[in-house]
């Protein structure tokens, strides 16, 4: 049975995030990508946040229990909606997003007595392979399932929209292409969405 006792100090969950992520190894770059806008999303009121995504099967998640290497990896959901974790055994995640499975891990090791008061985040490190993400000023930022001629104007309708603080002549795109994380600004709407494309729109100026 493993419990730990952490210290008294105060620390803004936001650099909690971020100390974290600094002490594994194992993160993707698009990993770090993603847990650096839910960071600025913590300072800057009316942004969405990556953690509002609704994870799904096929989703890789990586897990990360801060202190605990031994129960830090990265899981795939299983076509089950489930994941399989030391200690907690399957447990049900689809249709949450990454918040709430922190939530309802942190409960669980704290119920069934492995950890007391544990630090944990969970980040999704890889998308299902035919869906992308916007995030930003639409009304429902989460993935969504592409066709061969998605654009980027598209998924935002599919978004539901813009929301009224949109800026909607451009986007900005986060892609993953030979092992490299290219980041573009001020991308054309037309442009075709590729498949684990994180599509952000900004908010106007204006």
């Amino acid at each position: 049975m493993i419990k730990k006792q952490f210290s008294g100090r105060i620390i803004h969950p936001a650099f909690l995030r971020f100390q974290i992520l600094m002490t594994q190894k194992n993160f993707s770059k698009i990993s770090i990508l993603i847990i650096l806008i839910v960071l600025f999303s913590t300072f800057l009121p009316g942004k969405s946040r990556a953690d509002e995504f609704h994870v799904g099967t096929g989703d890789k998640l990586a897990i990360v229990v801060y202190e605990h290497e031994d129960l830090s990896m990265d899981v795939r959901i299983n076509g089950d909606g489930t994941i399989e974790l030391p200690f907690l055994g399957r447990i049900h995640v689809s249709g949450l997003t990454t918040g709430e499975i922190a939530r309802k891990l942190t409960k669980m090791y704290v119920d069934q007595e492995y950890l007391i008061n544990p630090q944990i985040i969970v980040s999704i490190n890889e998308f299902k392979s035919r869906k992308a993400s916007i995030l930003g000023q639409v009304k429902r930022p989460g993935r969504y399932e592409l066709d061969e001629d998605t654009t980027i104007m598209i998924l935002v309708t599919m978004a539901s929209g813009y929301t009224g603080k949109a800026s909607k002549r451009n986007a900005n795109l986060i892609r993953k292409t030979d092992n490299k994380v290219i980041t573009k600004q001020k991308v054309d709407l037309d442009t075709i969405v590729k498949p684990g494309d994180i599509i952000i729109i900004p908010e106007s100026i204006f």
